[in-house]
């Protein structure tokens, strides 16, 4: 495979198996189902062991990855497409904007999988011919959360919305919205889509990031409580929904700090329904431009972060100043993480465990989290 970053060429392997999936090949969506699992797995690693190389990274302890199975994908971005030949639901093709109209997807739960009929009839009411819009599909505790994007202004008549009514009563979907993922609008709910973290069940805006995966997000979660070494006072950065860090209540008293102002609401409110806001806050704060300061830092004793692609330099180079004696880093880029890796090694951190985390299967993405404690610190 290729050692630069953000380049995954996938060279045939030197046995195979048999794809999963029919589309395997034409869809843009997996790149490895052909390998067979030991390949696969060494396959992830080298990519993993390409990035820490890359800023001479070298964890105490590298864990056995943590693979999810198949059917476990519970978001999906999909595209609709209104051609004249009839309605298109699906990924692009590799290296195309073409469309593989979805028959199957051994990734994706077969929940949402049973949606793709009745969202193209869907289309074809609502979308004009050679229209196209985005499916955003959560799906919740409760159900299927969908925020629909159209590509264009599109004008929702009555028509239209009875229309999307009709589906989310056929579908049993709980949630759908409609609009810019900024500021979409919530056209109806039929029962509130909910996650439940610990002691807390948070209603997630519409579009709302999750992990990718109920498994994935349960193995992420058990490593932050399990390393989290029973601190009493955690800064979660780059929060969301508090997925990581809200499960440490009602023992820790918790910041939440994120960028997306309903993602900070929707925590706030369902504190506020778990009594809890006397113990945890989120607080709306971009931390790219405005990281938390070493000072504001050092009354914590663990900060978990869980950054974007482009990683946490700016926040690493506070933690590195500051006091914290544990940091856990999730992170689903590992040359990012490698860079902000190295940050808090040079300012006086060890790397002790680090967990890969197979949450995008069968694709070329790695995820992972990380465990750091300051020299001198246990």
């Amino acid at each position: 495979m290729a050692r630069r970053r953000g380049v995954a060429a996938v060279e045939p392997p030197p046995r195979t198996r048999e794809p999963a999936c029919r589309h395997f090949g034409v869809c843009g969506g997996c790149a490895l189902q052909h390998y067979p699992d030991d390949l696969y797995a060494a396959w992830k690693l080298d990519r993993l062991r390409a990035a820490l190389d890359s800023a001479a990274v070298t964890p105490a302890t590298i864990m056995p990855m943590a693979r999810t199975p198949p059917g476990g994908r519970r978001r999906a971005d999909l595209t609709l497409r209104h051609t004249r030949a009839g309605a298109i639901v699906g990924y692009a093709q590799r290296r195309s904007h073409d469309l593989v109209d979805l028959g199957e997807c051994p990734v994706l739960l077969p929940a949402i999988i049973a949606m793709a009929v009745p969202l193209r009839r869907l289309i074809e009411a609502i979308l004009p011919v050679n229209d196209e819009a985005e499916a955003i599909v959560n799906w919740t505790d409760t159900g299927a959360d969908l925020l629909l994007v159209p590509a264009a202004r599109l004008t929702l008549d009555l028509a239209r919305r009875e229309a999307i009514a009709a589906f989310a009563e056929a579908t049993d979907v709980a949630r759908v919205s409609w609009g810019s993922r900024g500021k979409p609008e919530i056209l109806l709910t039929r029962r509130p889509p909910t996650l439940r973290f610990g002691a807390v069940v948070v209603e997630p805006p519409p579009g709302a990031f999750l992990q990718a995966s109920f498994a994935g997000e349960a193995t992420l979660r058990a490593a932050v409580k399990a390393w989290s070494g029973g601190a009493r006072r955690v800064v979660d950065l780059y929060g969301g929904l508090g997925t990581l860090s809200l499960p440490l209540l009602p023992e820790a008293r918790l910041t939440i700090v994120e960028g997306g102002a309903p993602a900070v609401d929707a925590v706030n409110a369902a504190l506020r329904k778990a009594t809890l806001a006397g113990v945890a806050q989120a607080v709306e704060r971009d931390l790219k431009r405005e990281p938390l300061s070493a000072e504001e830092l050092d009354e914590f004793d663990l900060a978990i972060l869980d950054p974007p692609m482009a990683g946490a330099a700016p926040q690493a180079r506070e933690l590195v100043r500051s006091r914290v004696p544990i940091v856990l880093y999730a992170s689903c880029d590992p040359w990012s993480f490698a860079a902000d890796a190295r940050t808090l090694i040079d300012g006086g951190y060890r790397l002790e465990r680090l967990l890969p985390v197979d949450q995008f299967l069968w694709s070329t993405h790695i995820e992972l989290i990380a465990l750091f404690r300051r020299i001198g610190n246990g």
